[in-house]
């Protein structure tokens, strides 16, 4: 198990055995999961659900790592390791994210082609939307471990896991649904630019607006606040 003062990486049978709402009050904030050998493992998958609702429980924020096309190269897996990321971000307290490797040369023309379309279109999510979300998550939970008096934080984390939970469903079905699609036909065309971009846009714009306001009327409260002089003599 490797960890610093804020972060530690562990597989999901660690936390089961070790006491992290321990190491929660000495200030870890995140973990990262180790998600090797999970996809298409029915015992290890209910193995990772009681993981991550442990951590949640504590306050814990989950990180995880995992190459969308991972193991064999075939459409079932896609399959698999959407099916392991939605139990990872069910509840929208976990941007999904993942990578897509280049293909290896052993898979078919026909799974290639989708890789490299599925890998255009989830851009905006991969290298944008997810880390800008990962983002207000780690400041949020950060401000709340180090008591900094914010107003409306209630209603904020209501509002971010809403809109996580939101764009968690909008990635995962787009991949789900245009995989099965491309499986059966050959083509898809939920993946166009077009169709995709629009989607995307908005639910980032949602988000810069979300913080933004947050983080301005917090602003404004702290200048508003009177100053509390002490009596001296």
């Amino acid at each position: 198990m490797d960890s610093d003062l804020w972060s530690r990486s562990c597989t999901p049978r660690e936390v089961a055995t070790e006491d992290f709402r321990r190491l929660s009050a000495q200030g870890l904030i995140r973990v990262r999961l180790d998600l090797a050998g999970i996809a298409g493992d029915p015992a290890r998958l209910r193995e990772l659900l009681v993981a991550v609702q442990t951590l949640r429980r504590i306050g814990i924020l989950v990180e995880y790592e995992l190459d969308l096309f991972a193991g064999s190269p075939r459409f079932a897996t896609v399959r698999e390791n959407v099916a392991l990321l939605r139990a990872i971000v069910a509840d929208g307290t976990t941007p999904a994210t993942f990578t897509i490797s280049p293909g290896s040369g052993i898979s078919s023309p026909w799974l290639d082609d989708y890789r490299e379309r599925v890998g255009a279109a989830v851009q905006p999510w991969l290298t944008g939307l997810s880390l800008q979300l990962a983002d207000a998550w780690s400041e949020l939970v950060l401000g709340e471990r180090l008591k900094r008096r914010q107003d409306g934080v209630a209603a904020y984390r209501i509002a971010l896991q809403r809109l996580t939970l939101r764009s968690n469903t909008e990635l995962l079905n787009l991949v789900a649904d245009s995989a099965r699609e491309y499986e059966l036909t050959g083509d898809t065309q939920l993946l166009e630019h077009d169709l995709v971009a629009p989607r995307a846009g908005l639910l980032t714009e949602t988000l810069l607006a979300l913080s933004n306001k947050f983080r301005l009327n917090n602003l404004t409260a702290q200048a508003a606040k009177p100053l509390s002089l002490k009596r001296v003599g």
